[in-house]
C-alpha cells in the first residue's frame, strides 16, 4: 500500500518548500552573478570616472532636501545644487566644477626671452630701393623650441705666488664639493637626470638614447650609479623631514603595489605616501603589505591619521596616541559602484554625500574653529538623516550585493568618517594622498617594475623631494640642482633648513646666498658664451 493521502501532501508541501528555498538562492547567486558582471564590464568597457548625469543627481537632491525639511539652517540650504559644490557636479569630481575653455589664441608667458626676426619685402631688400620709407610694423608671436644641450664645464683652478718670496709657497683655490665625488656629472646634469626619471618618469634607458642623439655616450649603469649616489646624499634630507612630519596635526597615508624584479620572477612590494599637513610629502617603500609599515613610519606620531579602512591601519588605531580620520571619497566610491545592482538606493546615498561635500566647500576660507562650528550646525541634520537612512536600509538589501557592502562600510566606519565634525582642520576625504600616489601609478606604466629594494628606497627618497617641490610650489630641477650644491658642506643639525618647506625662507638666508654665489656650479650661461 502506497503513503496516505495527507502524508503524500505533506511530502509534496516540502518539497515544493525545499524547491522555493533553492529558487530562491539560484536567484540571488544570479543577481550577485549579474552584478559582478556589470562591474567587469564597465570596469574593462565603461568609464572609471565617478561621474553621475546632473539631473539624477538633482532628483536625489530634492529627495534629500525634502527628507531635512527644517533642519538645514539657510546658509546650508544654498548649496543643495548638484552644480558648483565641493563635489563638481558628480560624485567623483573631485572637488572641481565645471571647467570654462578659454577661446582665441593663448598668450605666451612673458618671463621667456624674445628674439626678433624681421622679414622685409622684396622691395627693400632690393638695394636700388632708397624711396622707401618706414612707416610701422606689424608683429606675430610664435612659440618656438630649442633643445637642451651639454655643456663643457671647466673649472680653472690659478696658482699664485708671491714675488720675490718663493718660500711662500703656492696659493690656490680649494677643490669645489661635488655632490658625487670623481663624477663627470655636475649638479645640473645630476638634477636633470633625477628629474626626468622620477619626475617625468623617463627611465634610465630612454635617457641614454636621448643623450646619445645628443653626441654624448652616458651608459646606463653610469646614470644608475649616479642616481643611486644622489639618493644617499639625499636621503639625510628626507630623513629629516620624516621627523619633523612627525609633529603635524593630520597625516594622510595611502598605499600602492610595485613589482621588484627577483632572480625567478618579481614579487610584490608596496609604495607607500604620507602628507603631512601642509608641510611634507614623504614616500616609503616596504617588502610586504601589512601592519609593520605604518608602525614603522608613524613610530612615536601623536595626531589624527587619515586612510582607507584598510586593516593594516588598525594596530595605530589602538593606541590612544593616533585618531583614526575616515575618507568620504571611499565611502561614496562604494555607493558609486552599487549603482549596477541598486541605482535608487545608491542615488539617495551619493546625494547625501554630495551634499556634505556641497556644505564643507562653502565653509573652505573660514578659520578652523568657526569652520567646526558651522560644520556642526550645518552638517549634523545631513548626518543624522543619512544614517537614519543606512540603518533602514540594511535590513532591506540583498546581502553580499554591492549595496549591502556600502552600507556596511559607512556604519561600520561612522565614528571615523564623521570625525571631521570635531576639527575643521580635518578633510572630509584622503584625495590628497591618493592623487600624490599617482605619481608612482603612472611612473609604474613607464618602468613597469623596479630593479631591487634599494632602487624602490631611492625612487622613495627622490619622489618625496619632487612631491614636496610641487607642495610648495618650487622647480624641482632648480631646488635639486642647488639642494645638491649645498648639502656637502651644510651643517648636519640644520639640514632641514634645505626642505622644500623651507627652501623660499633659506634662499633669503645670507649664508645660504653666499654658499651658492661661491660655488663653481652656479654658473650663468651668458658669462660662459661671453
Amino acid at each position: 500500500m502506497g503513503k496516505p493521502l495527507e502524508e503524500q501532501i505533506h511530502d509534496l508541501k516540502d518539497k515544493l518548500a525545499r524547491a522555493a528555498h533553492e529558487r530562491d538562492e539560484y536567484r540571488k547567486l544570479y543577481e550577485l552573478a549579474s552584478i559582478e558582471l556589470e562591474r567587469l564590464r564597465r570596469h574593462i568597457f565603461g568609464q572609471k570616472a565617478e561621474h553621475v548625469d546632473p539631473g539624477q543627481m538633482q532628483l536625489a537632491f530634492d529627495a534629500i532636501v525634502q527628507m531635512l525639511a527644517g533642519a538645514a539652517p539657510p546658509d546650508a540650504g544654498a548649496v543643495t545644487t548638484p552644480e558648483g559644490d565641493g563635489a563638481g557636479g558628480s560624485p567623483g569630481g573631485g572637488g572641481k566644477g565645471r571647467r570654462v575653455t578659454p577661446h582665441g589664441r593663448q598668450k605666451l608667458p612673458e618671463h621667456l626671452p624674445v628674439e626678433r626676426i624681421e622679414l622685409l619685402p622684396p622691395e627693400v631688400r632690393d638695394e636700388r630701393a632708397t624711396d622707401m620709407v618706414r612707416i610701422g610694423e606689424e608683429v606675430s608671436e610664435t612659440l618656438e623650441w630649442r633643445p637642451a644641450s651639454f655643456v663643457r664645464l671647466q673649472i680653472v683652478r690659478p696658482k699664485f705666488a708671491k714675488q720675490g718670496e718663493p718660500e711662500a709657497g703656492v696659493v690656490i683655490a680649494d677643490v669645489a664639493d661635488s655632490p658625487v665625488p670623481r663624477s663627470l656629472a655636475g649638479p645640473g646634469l645630476l638634477a636633470h637626470v633625477l628629474v626626468s626619471k622620477y619626475g617625468d618618469h623617463l627611465p634610465l634607458h630612454r635617457q641614454e638614447k636621448i643623450y646619445e642623439r645628443q653626441g654624448v655616450h652616458l651608459a646606463r649603469s653610469t646614470l644608475c650609479g649616479w642616481v643611486s649616489s644622489c639618493a644617499e646624499v639625499l636621503g639625510h634630507l628626507v630623513g629629516a623631514m620624516a621627523k619633523d612630519a612627525l609633529s603635524a596635526h593630520c597625516i594622510a597615508i595611502d598605499a600602492t603595489g610595485v613589482l621588484v624584479q627577483a632572480k625567478d620572477k618579481c614579487r610584490r612590494g608596496h609604495f607607500w605616501v604620507l602628507v603631512a599637513d601642509r608641510d611634507h610629502v614623504l614616500f616609503r617603500f616596504t617588502p610586504r603589505h601589512n601592519q609593520d609599515g605604518p608602525k614603522e613610519f608613524l613610530r612615536g606620531y601623536k595626531g589624527y591619521v587619515q586612510a582607507d579602512a584598510s586593516s593594516v591601519y588598525e594596530e595605530l588605531y589602538r593606541t590612544e596616541q593616533v585618531t583614526e580620520v575616515g575618507c568620504w571619497a571611499h565611502c561614496r566610491r562604494r555607493f558609486f559602484e552599487a549603482m549596477s545592482s541598486d541605482r535608487e538606493r545608491a542615488m539617495t546615498a551619493l546625494g547625501f554625500i554630495h551634499q556634505l561635500f556641497a556644505i564643507d566647500k562653502a565653509t573652505k576660507d573660514l578659520a578652523p574653529s568657526r569652520r567646526t562650528e558651522q560644520r556642526r550646525s550645518s552638517t549634523q541634520p545631513v548626518l543624522d538623516a543619512f544614517r537614519a537612512r543606512l540603518d533602514k536600509e540594511e535590513l532591506l538589501v540583498l546581502p553580499r550585493s554591492p549595496i549591502a557592502g556600502a552600507i556596511g562600510y559607512a556604519r561600520n566606519q561612522w565614528t571615523a568618517l564623521t570625525r571631521f565634525l570635531e576639527d575643521g582642520r580635518l578633510r572630509l576625504d584622503n584625495n590628497r594622498s591618493e592623487l600624490e600616489l599617482r605619481r608612482e601609478a603612472l611612473g609604474r606604466k613607464n618602468w613597469i617594475f623596479v630593479g631591487s629594494d634599494d632602487g624602490a628606497e631611492w625612487n622613495a627618497t627622490i619622489v618625496s623631494l619632487i612631491a614636496s617641490c610641487a607642495l610648495h610650489q618650487l622647480d624641482p630641477w632648480a631646488y635639486l640642482r642647488d639642494v645638491l650644491i649645498l648639502l656637502p658642506g651644510w651643517p648636519r643639525d640644520r639640514v632641514l633648513e634645505l626642505a622644500p618647506k623651507s627652501w623660499k625662507q633659506t634662499l633669503e638666508n645670507t649664508d645660504a646666498r653666499q654658499r651658492l654665489a661661491a660655488s663653481p656650479w652656479t654658473w650663468a650661461p651668458a658669462t660662459l658664451a661671453a
